[in-house]
Formats: structure tokens, sequence, C-alpha cells
């Protein structure tokens, strides 16, 4: 058993070698679709981080009429904190909106002077309600509605959020469905061309396959080199992503954490690296090997 995988392997490697430009053709469109499988990777990271950012961004506010006070208002919030989709409440109190309305307007004249000739408090005291997810807002406010106090509530600005929130989750979404099916597209051209590369070395061979098969050699003895062949197609294309794909990733971090400071995609890549590298190389060894066993499975029924 070992004498004949060795023989396999040897064969594989002789394969490999022999067609030098066939091979140099095929693992470099397999880096190129290993190389487009780890730019999505990484697009689905920030992806996810952008989406995430833009969730923690959404949130609904009650405001309550003048006339609701304090104590009233704690008791719809501790209704809410029961509430199994908040994630958390805060309260801003008339004082704190004005305090803060003020300090976001601080180099407004008009606006800080007419503060001023006011007799009375025009702002509304408000409850900033976050949730879990997302899609739970629309229960909250439900929940919100029937509440016993909703005499108290002068208004929720969840309709106004709606579109908002509806988008995030659209662009989330949007990006997982495109992503399965890009990485599908990109490994069947993957598998289509290395199975041609396969498809002419066997056409090459075709006299000696010939001679294997009329002194009884098995199908798996002419299977087993070109399978190796396409596995090494798969090994050296791994090997050529992973050098160019790392520091690529090291010197477009920093420019990218300007922009998003919570994404850095350096470290996310160093992390998981071994879990990045080992899928890149089972994706690259998956697909020479099966385009590899397409091709000779052909021939070998033709």
């Amino acid at each position: 058993m070992g004498e004949s995988l060795k023989r396999i392997w040897k064969a594989g490697w002789l394969n490999f070698k022999r067609n030098s430009y066939l091979s140099f053709g095929s693992t470099g469109v397999l880096v190129l679709v290993l190389l487009l499988f780890s730019a999505l990777m990484a697009l689905n990271f920030l992806s996810v981080k952008v989406v995430s950012s833009l969730q923690e961004k959404i949130d609904v506010t009650a405001y309550f009429k003048v006339e609701a006070n304090e104590n009233e208002i704690m008791k719809v919030k501790e209704d809410l904190i029961d509430h199994s989709e908040v994630k958390n409440i805060e309260y801003i109190s008339r004082d704190q909106a004005l305090e803060e309305f003020r300090s976001l307007h601080a180099g407004d004249v008009l606006i800080q002077d007419s503060l001023a000739e006011l007799d009375e408090n025009p702002l509304q005291a408000s409850l900033n309600i976050k949730a879990i997810d997302p899609s739970s807002y629309a229960s909250i406010v439900t929940f919100l509605e029937g509440n016993k106090f909703r005499t108290l509530i002068d208004k929720i600005n969840f309709y106004e959020n709606e579109q908002v929130i509806s988008r995030v989750q659209g662009i989330s979404g949007g990006i997982q469905n495109w992503g399965v099916i890009l990485t599908m597209a990109m490994a069947l051209i993957a598998v289509l061309v290395t199975f041609n590369t396969i498809r002419l070395t066997i056409y090459n061979q075709k006299q000696e396959i010939e001679i294997m098969r009329l002194v009884g050699g098995s199908n798996w003895h002419i299977r087993a080199p070109y399978l190796v062949e396409g596995g090494l197609y798969g090994v050296f294309a791994a090997a050529v992503t992973l050098i160019i794909f790392y520091p690529v990733v090291y010197l477009v971090s920093p420019k990218i954490e300007v922009l998003m400071p919570n994404a850095s995609l350096i470290g996310y890549f160093a992390s998981n690296a071994f879990q990045y590298i080992g899928m890149v190389l089972i994706v690259g060894i998956m697909l020479g090997v099966v385009s590899s066993a397409i091709a000779i499975r052909r021939f070998l029924k033709a």
C-alpha cells in the first residue's frame, strides 16, 4: 500500500511539473478565486460591523406629555424592563433634555436668546429604548401603546425610524444572500478552469492511460495521480493567496480604521488565522480535486 501511494504521489507530482504552463495557468486562476473568496470574507466582516454600528444607533423614543410626572414615567420604564426584547432604557428628564438642547446649540445665539425668553421648559421627558434585535421594535411599540399609562405618552418616534430599521435589515440580509451567490459563482469558474486543464493533461497522456487499462490497471490507480495533481493546484494556490492577502490586509487595515474605528481587518484575520488558513487550504484542495475527479470520470466513461 505504501509503495502504491508513493507511486501515485510521484505520478501526480510529475504531471504537475510536466505541464508547467498549464499548471501555472490553473494555479493562477485558483489564486484569483481564493483571493476573491478572501475579499468576500473581509467584506462580510466589514458589512457586519457597519450593520451592527447602524443597529446600535437605531432606537425608539417615547415622549411624554408635560403633565406626566416622573413617578408615572418610572412605572412605564419598569414595565418595559420586564419586556424580554428590550436591551436598554434611558430616562431623559425635561431638565436634562433642555440642557442637552442648549449644549447642542451652544453656538447659536438666536436659539439661546429664545430659550432665555421662555418662562417654562417646552421640552418633554422621554424614554429612549434600545431593543436586542431591530425586528423587535414593532413589538415594543405595540406593548407601549397597550400600556395602562398610554394616555401619558404624547408620541412614539418608531414610525419615523421604521424605514431606517427596515433598510438596515435589508442590507444585512442582502449582503449574506449575495455573498453566497458570488461564492458559488467563483467556485464554478474555478472548477471549470481546472477541469479543462486536467482534461488537457489526460488527453496528452491518452495512450499511457489506455496501456494501463489494457494491462489491468484499476480505475483507482488511473484516477489517483490526477486527483493528486488537482490537489497540488489547490495547495499552491492557497499558499500564493496567503502570501498576497495578508500583506494587502496589513496595508489596507489602517485606512479602513480611519473610517471605521471599531473594524480592525488585520486584527480579525490575525486572531482567526488558523481558521482562515485552514479554510483557504481546504477550499483550494477541494476545488482542484473535484475538478480532477469530474475530468477523469468523463474520460473513463468515454
